[in-house]
């Protein structure tokens, strides 16, 4: 497949990704966290073992390889889902979107000694513009980092530090495996690290209360997000060094912010379009380094 069609799949991933921010925070005002994190998991884990077992070209997993699906499940469900789901609760969409900004920074740091990605100074220019790009709208934000706010920023940076530590080590399992079979496979095994917690917290739980709205945000997250996007996304690493695919993450501010403003109101500025600007820019580079 032509690089380009790549560019435009992890376009719309991004842009599905995107949507989780606003979905998630509609959803969290009718699920306790963890709940939430439990069905969400459990219907995705379900939509791609069906995935898993009809995709064509499915390879025995070696012996040698399952520890390594077994740490990624467990950083990407466990870690991921619920230091994000939190720390959503606390800050808002707009601002936990920003703080997965920095999800290429600390790819690039990783893929470099973990995989040998080959390092570049374009690559590293054009990082630094993203996350300059990203540092322009959290400077604007009126959102202070402070009290529960400061908290929520500071779970959502641990699900972010979880989802690069995922991206870097799926990235040789995906050009072994393919992309829907390690996304299949990883959150399987996550939805079964999972479900201990899970089923402690749902005694506290009563499904009658939760409204078609929140029902419907939990749908998105678990087969937009957890399915689609999360599918594309190590679709994506297999045709591409996991920097490039990194910084894409860099266009969810933007993208949810527009959302944000959509769908809950929240506010939009000069220092959010420069800011987009310059993500936007940064993207460029980086795929020329």
């Amino acid at each position: 497949m032509a690089l380009g069609w790549v560019y435009i799949i992890l376009i719309f991933e991004q842009t599905v990704a995107s949507g989780t921010f606003v979905a998630g925070k509609w959803a969290l005002m009718e699920f306790p966290p963890l709940t939430l994190a439990f069905i969400r998991v459990i219907i995705a884990g379900s939509g791609l073992f069906l995935v898993h077992r009809l995709w064509p070209g499915r390879k025995r997993i070696e012996r040698r390889d399952w520890p390594t699906f077994a740490l990624i499940g467990f950083l990407a469900v466990v870690v991921n889902q619920a230091f994000f789901l939190y720390g959503l609760r606390l800050t808002t969409p707009t601002h936990a979107a920003i703080i997965y900004g920095a999800t290429p920074v600390f790819v690039f740091l990783l893929a470099i000694p973990m995989i040998g990605e080959r390092p570049s100074w374009l690559k590293f220019i054009g990082v630094v513009v993203t996350f300059g790009g990203v540092a322009v709208i959290v400077a604007g934000e009126a959102h202070a980092w402070s009290g529960q706010a400061w908290l929520g920023d500071l779970l959502i940076l641990v699900a972010t530090l979880a989802w690069a530590l995922c991206t870097v080590l799926g990235k040789p399992l995906v050009s072994k495996y393919g992309g829907v079979h390690v996304t299949a496979i990883t959150l399987i095994l996550g939805a079964l690290f999972f479900m201990p917690i899970g089923l402690a917290t749902w005694n506290h739980f009563q499904p009658s209360v939760v409204s078609l709205k929140g029902w419907s945000s939990l749908l998105y997250m678990a087969i937009g997000t957890s399915v689609v996007a999360y599918t594309l996304w190590f679709w994506a690493l297999g045709r591409m060094e996991a920097t490039k695919v990194a910084v894409f993450n860099n266009l969810q501010p933007v993208v949810t912010a527009f959302l944000s403003l959509w769908l809950l109101n929240e506010a939009i500025g000069v220092r959010l379009i420069a800011g987009g600007m310059l993500v936007i820019f940064g993207v460029i580079l980086t795929e020329r380094g």
